[in-house]
């Protein structure tokens, strides 16, 4: 739904609005419903005050959930399911603490989420572009080429992707298959340590 500046302040200044938020925010952490904390956080997102400290305390939440949702797979040696709401949500918010590793030049770490990204689900679109991802942390390449060279931001917008970077240039492709050797040794290497 699209919301005018005039709705989005009105929402903001509204104490029931308020309350509701605070009372879905608390049943979603005393339930660790990452969806429901999204929600939450989308909306506070919308809002121009200041609740940073809100906004970064939800983000601490969800990414805690998401991170014990990803060792719990680990362990059971259990893949994400993109049509599964919480699935769903879980890698985004890997995905974008992902992206937050690489843009601010943190690599190790980076690779490291993008790996786990790239092998826990069996949804081939997915794989792939995490790969992509992937190889361009291995290879050293900043988020910003990465994004110029090899994203089509046209088709992103198009096709109103907000959460994954899914959609590449042709060359891409290329750029995948003459380094699929990096994506094989760094899944060697990850899966040698103990979990």
């Amino acid at each position: 739904m699209n919301y005018t500046e005039e709705d989005i302040l009105s929402l903001q200044n509204d104490p029931v609005f308020n309350s509701e938020l605070e009372t879905r925010e608390r049943d979603a952490l005393e339930k660790k419903d990452i969806v429901q904390l999204y929600d939450v956080l989308d909306t506070s997102l919308l809002f121009d005050d200041d609740r940073s400290d809100k906004i970064n305390s939800l983000y601490g939440s969800i990414l805690e959930i998401a991170l014990q949702k990803l060792h719990t797979k680990l362990e059971s040696e259990a893949l994400f399911d993109l049509e599964n709401e919480e699935d769903h949500y879980s890698l985004r918010a890997i995905y974008e603490y992902g992206i937050e590793q690489y843009s601010g030049g943190q690599l190790h770490e980076a690779k490291e989420l993008f790996i786990m990204l790239s092998i826990l689900t069996d949804n081939n679109i997915f794989k792939g572009a995490m790969q992509i991802h992937l190889i361009s942390i291995l290879k050293d390449i900043s988020f910003d080429e990465f994004v110029e060279r090899l994203v089509d931001m046209e088709k992103m917008n198009s096709a109103n992707e907000s959460f994954f970077i899914l959609y590449f240039y042709d060359i891409a492709n290329q750029f995948l298959h003459e380094n699929s050797s990096l994506i094989r040794e760094a899944i060697r290497e990850v899966k040698n340590i103990k979990i």
